[in-house]
C-alpha cells in the first residue's frame, strides 16, 4: 500500500508540474488582461500585498503542485480500494485500464461537473458581496459530485458480475448524471458578468482553466498507469520471498 501511495504522490507531482506549466503559459496572460481591464474600469487604485510576478510564479506554482500531490495520494487510495473490490468479484485483465477509467471519472467528478455549474471567473468578474454564497454553492456541487461518483463506481462494480461491465457502467453513469443534474438545479445561480467585460477573454479563461485541470488528470493518470506494473511486480516478488 505504501508503494501505491508513493506512486500516487509521484504521479500527482508530475501532473502538478505539467498543469502549472500550462497555466503559466496559457492562463497567466489572460489573468493579466483581466486585471488590466479591471483596473481600467476601477474608480480607485488598489495596492497589491504581493507582486503579480510572485503570485503567478511562486504562489500559483506551489498551490498547483501541492494540490496535485494531495490529489495523487487520494487517487492512489481510490485505486487500491477499487482494485481490492474488483479482485473479489472478477479478475482484472490489465489494471492500467482501471486506472485510466478512474482518472477520467475523477476529472469529470472533481472538475468538469463543477466547472459546468459554476465556471471559473477571471479577476473583474463577480461581486464581492456574493463570494461566500458562490463558494458555498461550488463546494456543494463539488462534494455532491464526488460522493455521487463514488456511489456510481461502487454500483458499477456490484452490477458488473450480474450484467456485465458495459451494462453496469452505463447504468451507473446515467444514474450519476441524473442525480448530479438534480443537485445542480437545486443550487443557486450567479450571473455577475458585467456588460463591458470582453466575452472572448472570459470564454478563453474558462476554457484554458478547464484544460489545465484536464492536463493534470491526464498526466497523473498516465504516469500512474505506466508505473503501476512495476509496483505490482515488486509486490509479487516481495510476497514470494
Amino acid at each position: 500500500m505504501n508503494k501505491v501511495i508513493g506512486l500516487g504522490l509521484t504521479a500527482g507531482l508530475a501532473g502538478g508540474v505539467a498543469a502549472f506549466g500550462f497555466a503559466r503559459l496559457m492562463v497567466s496572460p489572460l489573468v493579466d488582461q483581466a486585471i488590466g481591464h479591471e483596473q481600467a474600469h476601477a474608480h480607485g487604485e488598489e495596492h497589491e500585498i504581493f507582486s503579480r510576478a510572485l503570485q503567478e510564479n511562486v504562489g500559483a506554482g506551489a498551490g498547483t503542485v501541492m494540490f496535485a500531490v494531495v490529489l495523487g495520494a487520494l487517487f492512489s487510495v481510490a485505486v487500491a480500494t477499487l482494485s481490492m473490490h474488483m479482485s473479489r468479484r472478477q479478475a482484472v485483465a490489465d489494471p492500467r485500464w482501471m486506472v485510466s477509467g478512474l482518472a477520467v471519472a475523477g476529472f469529470v467528478a472533481v472538475n468538469l461537473i463543477p466547472a459546468i455549474c459554476f465556471p471559473a471567473n477571471p479577476p473583474g468578474v463577480g461581486m464581492a458581496d456574493t463570494i461566500g454564497a458562490r463558494t458555498t454553492a461550488y463546494l456543494g456541487i463539488l462534494v455532491a459530485s464526488v460522493v455521487l461518483a463514488g456511489i456510481a463506481i461502487a454500483l458499477a462494480v456490484r452490477l458488473s458480475s450480474r450484467l456485465g461491465s458495459w451494462a453496469a457502467v452505463t447504468i451507473a453513469g446515467w444514474g450519476y448524471l441524473v442525480c448530479v443534474t438534480v443537485v445542480a438545479q437545486v443550487l443557486p445561480r450567479f450571473d455577475e458578468v458585467s456588460d463591458h467585460f470582453p466575452a472572448g477573454l472570459l470564454a478563453d479563461f474558462r476554457l484554458y482553466s478547464l484544460l489545465t485541470q484536464a492536463l493534470m488528470w491526464l498526466v497523473l493518470g498516465t504516469v500512474f498507469a505506466a508505473l503501476l506494473p512495476r509496483v505490482l511486480t515488486q509486490r509479487t516478488v516481495d510476497a514470494r520471498r
